[in-house]
């Protein structure tokens, strides 16, 4: 086959399916090969106002007879049309100059291009879904880490974009599936689907246990002195400033009502690079100098300041429990089950001449606590018994000091909420009478006070 070029006026690429059927008239001459052909076809319509710019896969099926029946070779030429054309509405075939039957198929299907993402929004969403799946974050985050256990590490972008700070920056899910597979040295991989996203294989998540916990910490810098204002992005677009994967986690420390307290921690890829932070001579944030330490100390701090805090308080409570009640009168009593009373226990106390103040059951625990009148210590009295009490289904001894200590304090509690109830209601009581006897002076004369004395003045 030959090219052939023929001039026109527009130029559009037609590949066609041609089917060519030649006809040798010596069958001593046969063709055996595929032929790749390229056909440069250009064509001259008579109605220049008709145009036709089509785009036709083509594949050309040739197939060549002798005179002798017997000898048919039937090959595939796989042949690519350069067609520059105008023809006229009525045309619906190609000739060529061998008298070329060209059928014209339009195949209307064209790729897509993928869409372009802006380098610094896709810098920050991969940013951030890396610290979804970190070892800083992962290990701790109980909502992904259901997620990641029923799929084999696989999370839908679905998911993950039900979390605020994704979301604001795509809630395109091709746009995020993108982003990762167009990121280079990410710990993150995207399904075929292109709708789920994991952890790679390669990078196991390390277990949330104690010595984890603590090499995290070993790592990790308290700073104080930010604005309570300030915001998360704010906090990490701070924190990037010292370079990029150098502090991997920023963790706000807030009050219980979610209110950002001015002070966090900031977690670094590597002690090293903490106290190189650390040994800084200055860090500021808003022309404000920060107050850094390591957040081992910081704790340390803050467990002497809660134990001085509790030390305080038992010496306050302490230093009331003696208000009311002295050490040395309270007895234990174990072996109490459901059988045994206060009024039982009382009833053996009664026995022995003992005078109780008190008598409490503890029934998750199966013991109860007999509180003496301070007469006698419950040490003499247990060594004066000790023989009538060991027959007893119940058995009495004395508490050790620390416990001792801590049933009187809650005794003194429940001591001090009795007392309060009471001069509640007795508040109560005499804010009633009062009004009774003010309603019962205003009846008998049937004027109020101020008219009372009005009358009386004239």
């Amino acid at each position: 086959m030959s090219t052939s070029n023929v001039k026109v006026e527009n130029e559009t690429v037609v590949p066609a399916i041609v089917n060519v059927k030649l006809e040798s008239p010596d069958e001593s001459k046969t063709i055996e090969t595929v032929v790749p052909t390229v056909v440069d076809v250009k064509l001259e319509s008579p109605d220049a106002s008709k145009t036709i710019e089509t785009v036709v896969p083509t594949v050309v099926d040739v197939k060549l007879e002798s005179p002798d029946a017997s000898k048919t070779i039937e090959t595939v030429v796989p042949t690519v049309i350069d067609v520059k054309s105008e023809l006229p509405a009525e045309s619906k075939t190609i000739k060529t100059e061998n008298e070329t039957v060209v059928p014209t198929v339009v195949d209307k299907k064209a790729e897509q291009p993928t869409a372009s993402i802006p380098a610094n929004l896709e810098r920050n969403i991969v940013k951030q879904l890396s610290f979804y799946f970190s070892d800083t974050n992962l290990p701790y985050d109980k909502f992904l880490q259901n997620e990641i256990k029923n799929d084999d590490g696989w999370v839908k972008i679905d998911v993950l974009l039900t979390f605020k700070r994704l979301a604001s920056l795509s809630k395109d899910p091709t746009v995020i599936a993108q982003a990762v597979k167009n990121a280079t040295g990410s710990i993150l991989e995207v399904s075929e689907s292109g709708e789920k996203i994991r952890r790679k294989a390669e990078c196991t998540v390390p277990v949330a246990d104690q010595e984890f916990l603590n090499e995290m910490i070993a790592r990790s810098i308290y700073c104080k002195g930010f604005p309570k204002t300030a915001t998360m992005d704010e906090l990490l677009e701070f924190a990037s400033t010292f370079g990029d994967k150098i502090i991997t986690k920023v963790t706000p420390r807030r009050l219980k009502t979610k209110e950002f307290k001015g002070t966090l921690y900031f977690t670094f890829n590597t002690k090293e690079e903490a106290e190189k932070f650390l040994n800084l001579e200055s860090v500021t944030y808003k022309d404000v100098e920060l107050e850094r330490k390591w957040e081992k100390d910081f704790l340390e701090e803050k467990k002497k300041e809660y134990e001085d805090k509790l030390a305080k308080k038992d010496e306050k409570i302490k230093a009331e429990t003696e208000k009311y009640f002295k050490k040395g009168y309270l007895l234990k009593v174990d072996n109490v089950d459901a059988s045994v009373t206060v009024d039982s226990i009382k009833a053996i106390c009664a026995e022995f001449e003992w005078q109780v103040a008190f008598v409490k059951i503890v029934e998750n625990e199966k013991l109860a606590w007999i509180r003496l009148k301070p007469v006698k210590a419950a040490k003499d009295l247990l060594e004066e018994f000790a023989e009538k009490v060991k027959d007893l289904d119940i058995k009495f001894s004395l508490p050790e000091a620390g416990v001792e200590q801590t049933v009187l304090n809650e005794m003194t509690k429940e001591m001090k909420g009795v007392l309060n109830m009471k001069d509640k209601m007795k508040k109560e009581k005499n804010k009633n009478k009062g009004g009774k006897r003010y309603n019962k002076r205003r009846n008998d004369d049937g004027h109020s006070n101020n008219k009372r004395f009005k009358t009386n003045g004239n």
